[in-house]
């Protein structure tokens, strides 16, 4: 099972990471200014809405070849593949936090709740009404 940290521990997270043997590369990849680190701001502020490849790449002044092998360089995933993946880490959350399974895919951008349901169970194994039952029963513990 997957375990959702609190924001202050998830800071605490990332400043271990970028304390630890992978900083440089991580500060390299998304230090201030970086395109890549401001595409992700920005696809976090716009999950609710559509957001494709050609939005983030406009967003940084690339083409779309250039943005994609950039951004796949960086984080080892498609731009595609990453927003999926904000998308559904915010459903998660949300869910954990007590919102409907409903109102946690709507929030996160998902308009299809068929569509929500089999992305959600092929990330995390379960489908987001089993993981609202766990998530529930299970103590609040952080990592």
């Amino acid at each position: 099972m997957r375990r959702v940290c609190k924001a202050g521990r998830l800071r605490e997270l990332y400043y271990a990471v970028l304390k630890g043997d992978a900083g440089a590369v991580a500060r390299r990849a998304f230090g201030v200014g970086n395109e890549i680190a401001r595409i992700i701001d920005y696809v976090s502020a716009h999950l609710h809405e559509p957001v494709t490849i050609d939005d983030m790449a406009a967003q940084v002044g690339m083409s779309r070849a250039v943005f994609h092998r950039r951004f796949k360089e960086a984080t080892s995933m498609s731009p595609i593949q990453f927003v999926k993946s904000m998308r559904l880490n915010r459903a998660a959350m949300r869910i954990s936090e007590g919102r409907t399974i409903s109102e946690a895919a709507w929030e996160a951008g998902y308009a299809s709740p068929s569509q929500f349901s089999r992305e959600f169970k092929r990330m995390y194994g379960q489908s987001p009404r089993r993981w609202s039952q766990t998530a529930q029963a299970a103590p609040a513990r952080l990592i």
